[in-house]
């Protein structure tokens, strides 16, 4: 069955709002696209180039670093063998004196340190008679670990004259800060 078709428009009627609108979004996916690839490669080139200051600055390093290696091997050429020799010498004569062990000193310490002391800083002398002046400087909390600090001292066959120099309270953290002062007697008491 056939059937007629009637138009009468002069110009034959094509639709063509569906391909604009497939062509309006892939146009517009496009330049979507293209915005992405511009910012990624700007990015990415933004790296690229704190990758190259990184390389320059330990490329520089190295160079000091050279340098002063050959200063350095200058130096020691320029100066004679002997000298060193002799330089050598003495170091390993004062390292094998050795006035006391630091392990064992440490470990003692250890002992008589109570658990909530702590220890930022220790210097020791060494004296004429054997015997090593020590002085710390440290943190405690609570007040009471510095008075139990100063009498494990008192107790230990390995320490004595404790003399407690310096105690206040720490504005930063609210810990007692205190100087103490003792001997340090590596063969013990006797």
């Amino acid at each position: 069955m056939r059937t007629g078709r009637l138009n009468f428009a002069e110009r034959r009627f094509v639709n063509r709002k569906i391909p604009t609108a497939i062509i309006g979004t892939i146009g517009s996916l496009a330049l979507l696209g293209l915005l992405l690839n511009v910012s990624l490669t700007l990015w990415n080139g933004g790296e690229y180039f704190k990758q190259r200051k990184i390389l320059r600055e330990q490329a520089d390093t190295n160079r000091g670093l050279q340098d002063r290696l050959k200063d350095a091997d200058k130096e020691l050429s320029s100066r004679d063998t002997p000298v060193l020799t002799a330089e050598a010498l003495y170091l390993k004569s004062v390292l094998d004196k050795k006035e006391f062990s630091w392990v064992t000193f440490l470990d003692r310490l250890e002992e008589v340190k109570p658990y909530q002391a702590t220890i930022e800083d220790i210097s020791p002398k060494v004296l004429k008679d054997r015997t090593v002046y020590v002085k710390i400087k440290g943190l405690a909390k609570p007040r009471e670990e510095v008075y139990r600090f100063e009498e494990n001292i008192f107790r230990s066959k390995y320490f004595a004259k404790p003399l407690l120099v310096r105690e206040e309270v720490d504005k930063q953290s609210s810990w007692q800060a205190y100087n103490l002062e003792f001997m340090y007697i590596p063969g013990g008491k006797k």
